[in-house]
């Protein structure tokens, strides 16, 4: 069974600061970011890594299905 990518992260970390991992909905947008902040900025900032459902949940709450 083939699970599908759900979207990409790009991992960014700043020692002073710590990481952060925006997520994008396609691969364009995450490189798009990802280029950008290599050339603007001296983050360091990887390449966008596919997110991958592995598993799907049915919740059981009806709180969550109906928002009561």
């Amino acid at each position: 069974m083939k699970f599908p990518v759900t979207g990409y992260v790009v991992f960014v970390h700043n020692n002073d600061i710590g990481a952060h991992a925006p997520q994008f909905c396609t691969l364009d947008e995450a490189e798009e970011f990802a280029n950008g902040l290599r050339a603007t900025t001296d983050l360091t900032v990887s390449e966008p890594i596919p997110v991958v459902a592995t598993e799907t949940k049915k919740s059981n709450l009806m709180e969550v299905k109906y928002g009561l």
